[in-house]
């Protein structure tokens, strides 16, 4: 048994975004939020674009905004490996209002059935949700 805690570990395609001993974790998963204690049973799951959110050894509560990936959990270390990883000191709100619009203008142009509007979506709603984020 541990003394109650565990490593997240976050990586995007920049490398190692977070890394810290928790307490808890709940992160987005393709099947609704997951939540992870110390001592979980082994896991391997898909991620869905939302906050991830962990409660620090300290108990400091801290969020950051993952979209897509995998996760796993095995030997008392979680590790989301997210197509994008978002951390509070780390966006800049013009660039996502430009962004989103003009994403949404591609989503206008294209058909439900067009294989891009599926990624198009999800950069929007990445983007909706670091917004969102931001506001808090």
């Amino acid at each position: 048994m541990s003394d109650g805690t565990f490593t997240l570990r976050v990586f995007s395609g920049r490398g190692l975004e977070v890394e810290a001993e928790v307490r808890s974790v709940n992160v987005p998963s393709e099947g609704g939020e997951l939540g992870f204690l110390a001592d979980h049973r082994d896991y391997v799951g898909l991620l869905a674009t939302g906050f991830t959110e962990y409660v620090a050894a300290d108990g400091i509560t801290k969020k950051c905004i993952t979209a897509g990936g995998v996760c796993s959990f095995s030997g008392n270390v979680l590790t989301l490996l997210a197509d994008t990883v978002d951390l509070p000191e780390s966006y800049d709100a013009t660039l996502l209002n430009e962004d989103i619009d003009t994403l949404k203008l591609e989503l206008q142009a294209l058909s439900l059935f067009d294989p891009e509007w599926e990624v198009v979506s999800q950069r929007v709603a990445r983007i909706e949700a670091v917004k969102a984020f931001a506001a808090r």
